[in-house]
Formats: structure tokens, sequence, C-alpha cells
């Protein structure tokens, strides 16, 4: 290959790149844990009077468009839209996504305000999942899948850096009211972007249905569902994210008991990811090199010494920011550790034929069961444990612990660590 073609080569990766990392960080804006959370969070509670478990239930409805991405996959795949696969999809769902935070901007009453939600996240989950198929067809072509990889987790934590600083400070000088509207409207111009820019750089050729390509898949899909260790797997992910949660009982803990601010609330989430951003950074420099056992039972301890080290922020004291700090930083960290080692044990599970429908799945089993913690974990700090965070943070902790005796069943797994190429950041 001459000079001439490896400088064109060399332009139409990174044309590739900034496209790949454009759209990273818009999905890292407009996600509902993106600039709306925190916002949306005190509105919920300060204007509706949500308590933690209502709000928890609340905001599961949004996860539902996360849990049937392999949904959007198929379509994507085998039903262009005007000729294209990709690039009409991600204009028409964005752009869908974009209106929908516009229309929030005038909303108050938390039924509508739930249905916009509803719709900007089916935006932004098929915008993830078609921008995905579109990295790894590129990635393939090119031989450049590492390095679109690390652009796109680079900058959906830049923009979650961003997006949980701005978001604390429009709490903290904003009513509740103010904050979400302003965070809506800022968000709006992140898959609005993506709309031009998805048309304007995208290169495809002309598609149409592919009935081959569907019967293999059909074919691939059929015997997936007949393997055992892919359900173990299955299983194993489900248990694992099913951990009770205290995210939303924390959020309610630093304001009423700690007296955090909006402003450090923030400040904590920006640090959580910059420890998640040097936990992908240290996963793919030492923990891959590792086998996956190793991974695993690092996550898994890791992850119940972190649960429980929350304890330290239960009662009010002179060090509960410093903690914070801490805690945020370190388990960012290692809580990013964990989350790749699970889409390594579901990459490596994945049959032939069917790998991104599969691997799609099984990411929809991780959201699906995050969700349900979320809610079950809510649920018992209202319900059961009379608003107390301790029992809540032991019985999370408990089940985070647990997970070491399901591992024998998904022994199975092949032990090396594999490079691959399935990535999802919910």
């Amino acid at each position: 290959m001459g000079p001439e073609n490896n400088n064109q080569l060399s332009r139409e990766i990174k044309r590739l790149m900034f496209l790949f990392g454009f759209v990273y960080f818009a999905q890292g804006v407009a996600q509902a844990s993106g600039l709306i959370s925190q916002p949306l969070a005190l509105y919920l509670k300060e204007v509706l009077g949500f308590a933690a478990d209502k709000s928890a239930t609340y905001l599961a409805v949004l996860t539902i468009p996360w849990v049937v991405k392999p949904l959007y996959g198929l379509i994507s795949d085998f039903v262009p839209l005007l000729g294209y696969r990709r690039k009409t999809w991600l204009v028409l769902m964005n752009g869908m996504a974009a209106l929908a935070f516009l229309w929030l901007t005038g909303l108050t009453d938390a039924t509508t305000i739930r249905l916009a939600m509803l719709l900007t996240c089916i935006g932004t989950a098929a915008s993830d999942v078609i921008i995905d198929a579109l990295m790894v067809e590129n990635g393939q072509k090119y031989n450049a899948t590492a390095r679109f990889q690390s652009v796109q987790w680079l900058w959906f934590y830049v923009a979650a850096i961003a997006t949980s600083l701005i978001g604390g400070y429009l709490c903290e000088w904003l009513s509740p009211e103010s904050a979400l509207r302003v965070a809506a409207l800022v968000t709006m111009f992140a898959p609005a972007a993506v709309v031009v820019l998805s048309w304007v750089v995208i290169k495809e050729e002309k598609a149409r249905i592919n009935a081959a390509q569907l019967r293999d898949t059909r074919n691939g899909l059929l015997e997936a569902v007949k393997s055992r260790l892919l359900w173990a797997v299955a299983l194993f992910l489900a248990f694992w994210n099913f951990s009770p949660s205290f995210g939303t009982p924390l959020f309610y803990h630093m304001m009423d008991t700690l007296h955090f601010s909006q402003k450090f609330i923030g400040q904590l989430s920006a640090i959580g990811a910059v420890g998640s951003v040097f936990g992908a950074w240290a996963y793919g420099y030492y923990f891959s090199k590792k086998t996956l056992r190793f991974q695993l039972l690092f996550s898994i301890i890791t992850g119940t010494i972190g649960t429980i080290s929350y304890l330290l922020l239960v009662a009010p004291s002179p060090y509960a920011m410093a903690i914070a700090i801490t805690l945020s930083l370190v388990f960012g960290a290692s809580g990013m550790v964990a989350v790749l080692t699970t889409m390594t044990l579901a990459a490596q599970v994945c049959p032939k034929k069917a790998e991104g429908f599969t691997f799609s799945a099984l990411m929809s089993v991780n959201n699906g069961f995050a969700q349900l913690s979320a809610i079950f974990g809510a649920w018992l700090f209202v319900n059961v444990f009379g608003n107390s965070l301790t029992p809540l943070i032991w019985v999370s902790a408990g089940f985070t612990a647990a997970c070491l005796a399901l591992m024998p069943m998904i022994s199975g797994v092949k032990a090396a660590p594999d490079d691959t190429d399935g990535s999802d950041k919910n």
C-alpha cells in the first residue's frame, strides 16, 4: 500500500474516530444518567414529594428501552430505512430524542415527564446499538476496533464528568423546576447534533432486506438457547446485578442526613467517573491479561468490600466529605473493572452467527436486573428498614459476596482472556 493510500486510510480512520467519539459523548450527555439525572432526582424529591422507593419505581420504566436493545439491533441489521441500515435510523432516533427533550422543558406533571423521558431513552438506546454496529463493522474492516472503543469510552466518561459537575451546579444555583428545564434544554442539543453529524459524516451504501442473513441469525439463536453455559452466564449476570442497590437511598441520605450540597453531590458523581476512566485503563493494561476467574474474584471481593465501606457514611462526621470523595474515586475504578469483566464474560459465550444479538440480550439482562435491584433496594430502605441505610448496605454486600457460590456453574467459560469487540455503557 502506497503513501497516498496510507494517508487516505488514516483520514478515514480519524473521521470514524471523530464520529464514534462524538456520538458516545452525546449519549453520555443524553442518557437518563447524564445531565438530566440529578435535576430530575431533585425535582422528584423536592417538588413532587416522592420518597426514595417511589422515585426508584417511577424511574424504572426508563430501563425498558435498554432491556429491549436486541430488537433495535435486529431492525437496524435487517430492515433498511429509506435504503440505509444505519444513518437514517440514527437520524430518526436522535431526532426523536431531541424533540422529547424540547418537550420536557415545558412539562411539570409526573406522567408526561416520564413519557418524555421514555422517548429520550428509546432514542438514546437505539442510537447506542446502531453506532456500536457501525463501530464493529468498520473496526473489523480497518483492524481498528480497539482504537474505536478507546475513543468511545474516553468521550463517554468525559461527558459523564462534565454532566455530573454541570448538573450539580444547576441544582445548587437554580430552583428544582428551573434546573430540570435548563438541563432538558441543554441536553436537547446533544442528539440534535448527532442528527446532523450522522447525515453528513456516515458513508453507507444502499441496502435491502437480507433474508439469507436473517435465516443464519435465526439458526444461530436456536443453537444459543440450547446452550446450558449461556443460560448459566445469564443467571450469574442476573444475580450479580440484582444485589439490592442503595443508589437512590444514598442520594436521599446525602441530602437529608449528611446535608451535602447539590454541587458537592454532582462533584462526587464526576469523581466517580474519573475513577471509572482509571478503571477502564487498568482493565486494558492489567486485568485483561489475567484469567477470567481472577477478574471475577477481584470484582466480587472488591464489590463486597466497597459496599461495606459505605457504612463509613451512615453517620454524619467532620470527615464525611473526604470519605465520600475517596469512596467515589476508588470504587468508581473497581466498579468499572467489574463492568468490563462482566462484558468479557458475556462476550465469551456468544455463539457464532448470533454474536451481536446474544451479547445485546445478555447486556439486557444486566440492565433489567440492575433496575430491579434499584427498585428492590429503595423498597427495602423505606418499607423494611425505616429509612436506615445500614441494614441495606449489609444486605447488598451479602448478595454481592454470594456470587462466589455461583462461580462453579460458569467454570466452562474459557479461562484465558480474549480480545472482545462487544461493549455496552448501561
